[in-house]
């Protein structure tokens, strides 16, 4: 049996319950068949509060993917900066509802990956860029 190569740890910041249980459960799904492809592990973590995200945030984290509006007050605004210092090399996510571009361009400046709005492709979407981050994460760990 080959060793595994890496442990991938991944969160979902996602104040909606039906949101979050839907992208953590098709995350899950779908990084059981490319673990076995690219030979190694995920972890998949979820939070319906951002607090508790925060507070619970292991420092090695490699994606994240978090609501744009987290409820009491919160944005991905707040989230972001605070994910950056504590896990420097996570690639974040942002992922809303509403469709304005300037929010999304404003928050990719700020340092997030990538915009997902939430529609009928957000969920392959999101499971792309999670392939996409692992495969440079892994070719960068080979050279």
């Amino acid at each position: 049996m080959k060793e595994v190569k890496k442990i991938f740890r991944i969160v979902v910041v996602e104040d909606s319950e039906f949101f979050n249980n839907l992208l953590t459960r098709q995350l899950r799904h779908y990084t059981e068949a490319l673990a076995l492809e690219k030979n190694c592990r995920f972890e998949v973590q979820s939070f319906t509060n951002a607090s508790d995200c925060l507070r619970n945030i292991n420092s090695e984290t490699d994606i994240a993917f978090v609501d744009f509006y987290l409820g009491s007050g919160l944005t991905a605004d707040d989230v972001l900066e605070k994910f950056k210092k504590r896990c420097k090399d996570c690639k974040v996510v942002i992922m809303s509802q509403v469709r304005n571009l300037k929010t999304s361009i404003m928050t990719m400046a700020k340092g997030a990956l990538d915009f997902i709005f939430k529609d009928i492709h957000a969920l392959p979407r999101a499971c792309f860029l999670v392939e996409e981050i692992v495969d440079k994460k892994l070719r960068y760990r080979n050279n």
